[in-house]
């Protein structure tokens, strides 16, 4: 029996080492990659792989979502690129940021269809005239990260002092930079290049870095990605006031059909109509008067022997003093005051006590 365990144990040792030696010969370390989606931050912000990308080569970037000063205090050397609607830049922001370049700023900005908002006015570069949607390789290679977007024209004053263009002056540019002051303005068809996934490409990262060249390494940099608008409330008053117009003539008029409304008091009725009550009283007279009353008091009589049925079975077999000493019990009253009222009265007076008692004893529980 011993050498049997023994032969047992060892069986099992050898199934063990074959198992351990079978795992290491067939497995392979390997690191995998797995993509998850963008969350956070790198799914709102198109331009956070650009600031995490300026952050690595150890350009000072940060992304905003307003132009304020206290949040953006630009000086001259810094860059600011606009990657939001510019037509939501209101007129005083629009001269900051000119004057701004004037002293060495670089401005980055989308025309796209807002030619005419206040930015692009002072800056008088933009002809008004509508350009064609296009593209434009960024690389040599097929499949090449590309430029797409509404081309856009300058000014003939403008055009001959731009720097660096992509397009040209007769069919519209996908991108023109030009000297303002000591400043540089770039105008892009579209920013697209430069966000999420576009920047794997070799040839979208060449570009944005030819992009910020004017002021990389001078200062900071500003990716505003979306621009916040007026507060409600103002923009409520500057630009709403037709509908609190409205809406304040159809509160009036609403309130004017709900509100109490004066003049004359009604007229009395017409003193030939009766109210119910006196309805009521008129025909109890002329059935009083039919029979003395009596019809009246059988049927006060049954309605309450009804009802004493209903609450109080056992008294269904009473009959005489022996009923009325229950009713009298459970009413509250004399048995003898029971008694009256339940014979036939002999006058008015008598038929009045009488309704008078069997209407407490009705009332009752």
């Amino acid at each position: 029996m011993k050498h049997r365990g023994l032969l047992v144990a060892a069986l099992v040792l050898l199934g063990v080492a074959l198992l351990v030696g079978l795992f290491f010969a067939t497995f392979q370390r390997r690191d995998v990659v797995e993509p998850t989606p963008a969350s956070g931050m790198a799914q709102t912000n198109p331009l956070f792989a650009l600031e995490q990308v300026l952050r690595d080569v150890g350009e000072p970037a940060v992304s905003l979502t307003t132009l304020d000063p206290r949040q953006a205090p630009l000086q001259p050397g810094d860059t600011v690129l606009v990657a939001a609607d510019a037509g939501r830049i209101d007129a005083e922001t629009a001269a900051r940021l000119i004057a701004w370049v004037r002293q060495g700023g670089h401005l980055l900005l989308m025309p796209g269809a807002e030619a005419r908002a206040p930015v692009f006015t002072a800056l008088n570069l933009l002809d008004p005239r509508p350009g064609k949607f296009a593209c434009s390789p960024l690389g040599d290679e097929r499949g090449a990260a590309k430029l797409c977007g509404l081309r856009f024209r300058l000014q003939p004053a403008a055009a001959p002092l731009a720097d660096a263009v992509i397009g040209d002056a007769g069919n519209g540019y996908l991108f023109a930079r030009t000297a303002v002051g000591r400043g540089h303005v770039s105008l892009l068809a579209s920013f697209i290049p430069l966000e999420r996934l576009q920047l794997k490409q070799a040839e979208a990262q060449h570009f944005a870095w030819r992009l910020l060249a004017p002021n990389r390494g001078r200062g900071q940099v500003y990716l505003v990605y979306a621009l916040d608008g007026q507060p409600f409330l103002k923009l409520l008053v500057t630009q709403g006031w037709p509908a609190l117009l409205a809406l304040a003539l159809l509160l009036a008029a609403w309130m004017a059909m709900r509100g109490a409304r004066f003049g004359p008091l009604m007229p009395a009725p017409v003193p030939h109509r009766r109210a119910l009550l006196e309805h009521v009283q008129a025909a109890g007279e002329f059935l009083y008067r039919r029979d003395g009353g009596r019809g009246l008091h059988q049927l006060a009589c049954q309605a309450v022997l009804e009802r004493l049925r209903r609450r109080d079975p056992a008294s269904a077999r009473l009959n005489g003093e022996a009923l009325y000493q229950r009713l009298a019990e459970r009413g509250g009253l004399d048995a003898a005051q029971v008694a009256q009222a339940f014979q036939s009265p002999a006058n008015a007076q008598a038929f009045r006590n009488s309704l008078f008692t069997l209407a407490r004893l009705r009332s009752r529980p």
